[in-house]
């Protein structure tokens, strides 16, 4: 799932992002209003849930949200505020927002309306879903477990990049296509490692006797085959 955080305290941003990362979360964090309505309306495929700052620079929180629902995306948005008067939530849920946490918060909290959010059945999120026949997908514990009880421990970014493939079934995925969705926005784009990646998924499956049916489309990327 990659997150987008939009939060102009550097402090507090620098602790979120750490911790989403813990959880398994692609992290990508905008200091600037303006910047970030500017990425949010332009990627739209790339992120999976927003969480918004409302005083920020160069754009407030309110103007991101309602130009990003202008724009037709649907995405989930949680608002933080350090203000707690009916007022602004009001504005807030009537620009877009989803929720609404209040600052300070404790960070348990945020992640269980995170995964609420996620777990909206418009979003197609399901807590298991299957890679194949008897090999399932556990997204709660980021787990992968056969049919003969055995687990395939992939790394976060390889997770990231199966359930994008499982949620995208039998569509042909550019590299590109996968860095936007599974990559952090500054993390450095190597040519190989789109390909490293799935080359690993592969060979984890294989160790366990089950052939990941992720195909090379040459040219133009890979699809997952169901």
């Amino acid at each position: 799932m990659h997150v987008v955080l939009v939060e102009d305290n550097q402090i507090l941003a620098k602790s979120m992002v750490r911790v989403l990362k813990q959880e398994g979360y692609t992290t990508t964090h905008f200091a600037d209003g303006s910047e970030a309505q500017n990425w949010l309306v332009f990627n739209e495929s790339a992120y999976d849930l927003v969480i918004l700052d409302i005083l920020l620079p160069g754009m407030n929180g309110f103007e991101i949200s309602q130009a990003v629902r202008t724009a037709g995306i649907t995405t989930p948005v949680l608002m933080l505020t350090s203000k707690d008067t009916v007022e602004d939530t009001i504005m807030g849920l009537d620009v877009g927002a989803d929720d609404y946490l209040k600052k300070p918060f404790e960070i348990d909290e945020l992640l269980a309306r995170m995964r609420s959010l996620l777990r909206r059945p418009a979003l197609s999120v399901q807590e298991v879903l299957e890679v194949m026949n008897g090999v399932t997908v556990n997204m709660q514990t980021r787990t992968i477990t056969t049919s003969a009880g055995e687990t395939i421990n992939l790394t976060n970014k390889e997770f990231s990049i199966l359930v994008y493939f499982i949620r995208n079934p039998n569509v042909v995925l550019d590299q590109q296509h996968i860095y936007d969705h599974v990559f952090d926005f500054a993390e450095v784009q190597l040519s190989n490692a789109i390909e490293v990646h799935i080359k690993n998924i592969r060979k984890k499956f294989k160790a366990v006797n089950y052939e990941i049916p992720i195909k090379t489309i040459r040219g133009a990327g890979y699809r997952l085959e169901q």
